[in-house]
């Protein structure tokens, strides 16, 4: 029974195809904040999207000190992307609220930008705010009234105040603090007029015209857009903080060759898979489910990754080594 259930995982993987792509921390980046007039903010995927992916954005802050949303609810609102179709690594997205219809999106146009139900309007204030990125997996049922944080495992992807230059606890409906697995000058970018709470700008953007993105790879764009000094922060609604679609280096450039990952599918005796490569390094190791929770994470050095703790299931391994990387499916 055993070898059957492999058998059938393993023609469920060849003919299922994933139309969900888990990313990680940098695999986006938000570019601009613009809360005078209608809500505005432009994102950008460092990764190709597949149809179908989903990514959650929310103007709710987070609190480091209690590793939970503020008031481990979504009462300032949370919005969805949901990818129409394949997009393409440097596809610049525009999110524009109508400014006098509640809830309803000028842009895109083609509905892929959604209000969820796991809070109120997601709305931006002009004394400063922050927008955070990520996945997670939501609630098969939901109730506003009675039930709190949705998301209690999300993966975090990129965070972009102008509320302030430093991070604060959210213990308002304007701050927030670095988001666990975001990193300050890379994937966090805070870009207030002070380091105070409240020293804010209405609206900043990345000045993608002194600082270009094309042709960048992804850690270069990352450096660039969380340096705060990139970022030009107003007080009235700037004229140029639109940014045009740019062109990412291939991520081929940066992938793995020659990586072998077996047993697979795993057998309910192997205590561990070995992973190699023709180089001979460390490796960064981590493993997702597919509705991408990280299950585990480590540094490598004798090509060993132990995974007596991974239930019988479909995984997404993810392998980094000396500034490459690529992700393989485990069973």
């Amino acid at each position: 029974m055993k070898k059957l259930y492999f058998l059938f995982t393993f023609l469920l993987l060849s003919f299922v195809s994933f139309a969900q792509t888990t990313l990680s921390p940098g695999d986006l980046v938000i570019t601009s904040i613009i809360a005078d007039e209608n809500d505005r903010f432009q994102f950008t995927p460092l990764v190709d999207l597949e149809a179908g992916t989903v990514i959650y954005f929310t103007d709710t802050g987070w609190n480091a000190t209690t590793g939970a949303w503020r008031n481990d609810d979504f009462t300032e609102g949370c919005i969805s992307y949901t990818a129409p179709t394949a997009v393409s690594s440097g596809t610049v997205i525009t999110v524009s609220e109508n400014s006098l219809t509640n809830g309803l999106f000028d842009a895109p146009t083609d509905g892929s930008m959604l209000h969820t139900d796991f809070g109120n309007s997601f709305a931006l204030s002009t004394s400063g705010d922050a927008i955070i990125a990520f996945q997670g997996t939501p609630p098969a049922s939901w109730d506003a009234s009675t039930d709190t944080n949705p998301f209690p495992n999300p993966t975090f992807l990129f965070v972009a105040t102008q509320h302030s230059t430093a991070w604060h606890d959210a213990t308002s409906t304007k701050t927030t603090a670095i988001p666990t697995g975001l990193v300050e000058g890379t994937t966090a970018v805070a870009v207030g007029s002070g380091d105070g709470s409240g020293d804010e700008y209405d609206n900043a953007y990345y000045d993608a015209t002194a600082n270009p993105l094309n042709n960048k790879s992804q850690s270069e764009i990352l450096a660039l857009v969380g340096n705060p000094a990139n970022w030009v922060g107003d007080n009235s609604v700037p004229t140029g903080w639109e940014i045009t679609s740019f062109t990412t280096l291939s991520s081929k450039a940066f992938e793995l060759e020659n990586v072998n990952v077996y047993p697979n599918p795993i057998s309910k005796g192997n205590e561990y898979i070995t992973i190699s490569s023709r180089l001979n390094d460390k490796m960064e190791v981590s493993v997702y489910n597919l509705l991408g929770k990280q299950l585990i994470k480590e540094t490598i050095t004798n090509n060993l990754l132990k995974v007596t703790q991974l239930k019988a299931g479909i995984y997404l391994l993810k392998i980094a080594q000396d500034n490459k990387h690529i992700t393989r499916k485990i069973i």
